[in-house]
């Protein structure tokens, strides 16, 4: 059974471990038949997937002798993999399965070397009417049963009346957000348009108030 824990939990818990060799591989653009629009709708669209990988020993021999071995992770074989893996644009996936398949292949990939810690993020560029972006960020350690999962919306501009003076009280000005949502449930991780509404549902309401 996997312990859900929170992010800070997780991180510290990684820290704790005294593991410190890592392989990152950065928005990876993929076109996937996942997710939702901003509108909501299920449909397909372009995603920009990150992986780090801790590994379970240092890389050192890698290192002196300047050449992959199993101490380490090729990153190149392992960003080929993970877009073939998507290659399929017309298979469906959820935000869930997109992760989880990720874990995998890079388990995969890792063959004989040691693996510590997986993370994960895969990001909708498009996933946000008016930010830069939703996504969904998972984080597992092997062996121990510990995970993190969280889902995000990205510097959402949200216009509001903000200030004390006269003059700040006559024109709106933009209020950048960043909204996470820790230990999120895996059946509600493609719910981040609702989020977005709710977001600013709560921002309307706020001013309702306000003007009573």
């Amino acid at each position: 059974m996997t312990n859900l824990v929170r992010q800070a939990v997780w991180d510290a818990e990684l820290t704790r471990s005294g593991h410190v060799d890592k392989i990152l591989v950065q928005n990876l653009a993929v076109t996937v038949n996942a997710g939702k629009d901003a509108w909501g709708r299920k449909k397909k669209q372009r995603a920009l997937i990150s992986v780090t990988v801790t590994l379970e020993n240092n890389f050192a021999s890698a290192s002196a002798t300047d050449t992959v071995d199993n101490s380490t992770i090729h990153y190149g074989i392992l960003s080929k993999a993970i877009q073939a893996l998507f290659a399929d644009e017309n298979k469906e996936w959820t935000t869930s399965e997109l992760s989880s398949s990720t874990v995998q292949c890079i388990r995969s990939v890792a063959g004989p070397t040691g693996v510590h810690a997986v993370e994960t993020d895969v990001r909708y560029v498009k996933g946000s009417m008016f930010g830069d972006g939703a996504g969904y960020s998972t984080s597992t350690a092997i062996g121990v049963d510990l995970c993190a999962s969280v889902l995000y919306l990205q510097n959402v501009r949200i216009p509001c009346l903000i200030g004390v003076n006269s003059n700040e009280r006559l024109q709106k000005q933009p209020v950048v957000v960043n909204l996470w949502v820790d230990g999120v449930d895996g059946l509600r991780v493609d719910d981040y348009p609702e989020l977005e509404s709710l977001l600013f549902s709560v921002r309307v309401r706020k001013l309702a108030i306000d003007c009573c």
